[in-house]
């Protein structure tokens, strides 16, 4: 717990002065203020983080943190539960939707093994698993309250890895068959929303299963009673390894200054309990889409933090992060590559702040 507590009261606050020094930048440059958007909008929040000097995004990672579920034994996926493993194995290949887009995007992969039901002997999957998967939440608690500890302070020290190692920004995925029911019952518990409105389809079920998803949840929620706004409670009571493991490296990432991308459904939910843990984890954050999983606006709402892209995507493992990698990328091209208002015939007086208009 010392970590954790230690990790929690190290986070600073962002500098709003050095988002200033951005803005008036961007005013600086010949556009209408405000036209280019998000753009403009992740290159202040990126400022406010790494500084108004040092925007460079040049070294890239998604962290995959892959778990299995106990809560597969009710029946509601189609896919067998060790291809959790088989995807795992094959991450670093390039074969996989991550995998693939990384490689496009320039962007390092990271598996870690936080609780697979089978051990990789392959070194480019790190163990560091615990236990061999949940509980069966349906039926009692996924995991001790000292287990899903031990298993944030375990997503902590990989982001302490990361930003050892002078990575720029990185990515939070994950890899685990069942992991959306976990992270339904996860976000029910969290906010006291009901399961209809936080469960998905997921990756592979049929509308029986869904069916049996949904009820899954409730007797989840109705035996284990996780407490309403307690991270760590809700986890370990009816989450998995990979949301306590990717809540850790949100929190240690903001820790060590790094900006963190937020991928999915899962990857936003951990997001949201990092942030009910420490509110400024928030600011340290970027969510790169939109995800097509029900409770996804949920979490977004709650975090406050509007997706940059809207792609129908709910593959998960990671892989709208290499995407928003290459947006903020372009967005950081943009602002130290225009030309300014000096350098034109154009008089910045005559355009209208478009910032300070709304939309009928």
């Amino acid at each position: 717990m010392n970590i954790l507590e230690n990790t929690l009261n190290s986070i600073k606050p962002v500098s709003e002065e050095e988002g200033k020094k951005a803005k008036l930048f961007w005013d600086s440059l010949a556009h209408p203020p405000g036209s280019l958007g998000a753009l403009e909008e992740m290159t202040v929040r990126l400022a406010k983080i790494k500084g108004f000097d040092n925007l460079k995004i040049d070294k890239k990672i998604t962290a995959v943190f892959c778990a299995d579920n106990g809560v597969y034994a009710e029946k509601i996926t189609s896919q067998p539960q060790i291809t959790t493993f088989l995807l795992a194995e094959i991450m670093h290949t390039g074969k996989t939707g991550l995998g693939t887009i990384s490689k496009w995007a320039g962007s390092g992969i990271r598996v870690y093994d936080v609780g697979m039901i089978k051990t990789s002997a392959r070194k480019d999957v790190i163990n560091k698993k615990i236990k061999f998967g949940t509980e069966n939440i349906a039926q009692g608690p996924a995991m001790s309250r000292e287990d899903c500890i031990r298993m944030i302070e375990t997503g902590i020290e990989a982001a302490f890895e990361i930003a050892d190692e002078g990575f720029d920004i990185a990515g939070i995925g994950e890899l685990g068959i069942c992991n959306t029911t976990t992270t339904a019952a996860v976000l029910s518990g969290l906010c006291g929303v009901e399961p209809e409105l936080t469960v998905g389809r997921g990756a592979s079920t049929t509308e029986a299963m869904y069916e049996l998803k949904i009820k899954s949840v409730k007797k989840a929620i109705e035996i284990n009673a996780p407490k309403k706004g307690d991270s760590i409670d809700c986890i370990s009571k009816v989450g998995g390894f990979d949301i306590a493991a990717m809540c850790g490296c949100y929190i240690g990432l903001a820790a060590r200054g790094i900006p963190a991308v937020i991928d999915g459904y899962i990857s936003s939910l951990a997001a949201l309990c990092a942030v009910n843990l420490n509110p400024r984890v928030r600011d340290y954050l970027f969510a790169s889409h939109k995800s097509e999983e029900r409770g996804a606006k949920i979490c977004t709402a709650e975090l406050g933090i509007e997706p940059v892209l809207n792609m129908k995507m709910r593959l998960g493992e990671g892989s709208g992060c290499p995407l928003l990698f290459k947006m903020l990328e372009g967005a950081v091209f943009t602002m130290q590559n225009m030309g300014k208002f000096t350098e034109t015939m154009i008089d910045g007086a005559d355009l209208v702040d478009i910032r300070k208009q709304t939309n009928p």
